[in-house]
């Protein structure tokens, strides 16, 4: 009679099959550029999260504040959200147009385009896409009507009291005193 195989020589047996896929190191196609990974990068460091020293953030910076100033300064959380994402997408954009310029060609010995180009246009799509959600038009700012900023213009330029409370300013008269001495 045959003797049965015990619990753990089966698992054994089991796991030394490589799996559906498995998950051996190398395994798989090999990315023939680094698009995924920059992809997956950027999605896990926010924009917000970028070191502020670097030229990319600061210039990341300027460009989402000039987009606010462009939609009128105040967003909403909704816009936020969508101003972060199309600022994802500006860097990677930007990041690929300068490694797709320093090729020598775009076109393989196939004569096919490159994937990297391809799947710029893809994201640059869908940082349009943004922008549109975001709006194309300038918007302005809330501006007070003429009476009310000449009115606030007036009381600005009034003079104000002396601290003393009274009518005439000392200090001007000193030194209207000292120039009139001086003469």
């Amino acid at each position: 009679m045959a003797e049965p195989v015990s619990e753990p020589e089966r698992e054994t047996a089991a796991d030394a099959r490589p799996k559906h896929g498995g998950k051996r190191p190398g395994a798989g196609r090999k990315p023939a550029h680094g698009m995924r990974r920059l992809r997956t990068a950027v999605r896990q460091l926010t924009t917000t999260r970028l070191d502020g020293r670097t030229i990319l953030a600061r210039e990341v910076r300027r460009w989402k504040q000039d987009l606010r100033a462009d939609l009128g300064g105040d967003l909403t959380r909704a816009q936020e959200t969508i101003l972060e994402a199309a600022a994802q997408a500006w860097v990677i954009v930007s990041s690929l147009d300068d490694w797709i310029a320093r090729q020598p060609s775009l076109v393989t010995k196939k004569r096919r385009v490159l994937d990297v180009v391809v799947q710029r246009m893809q994201i640059a799509e869908g940082l349009a896409r943004n922008l549109e959600r975001l709006g194309l038009d300038r918007k302005a700012k809330p501006v007070p009507d003429l009476t009310a900023y000449l009115a606030e213009r007036a009381k600005q330029s009034e003079p104000a009291q002396p601290a003393g409370g009274g009518d005439g300013d000392e200090t001007a008269r000193e030194m209207r005193h000292s120039a009139s001495e001086s003469r």
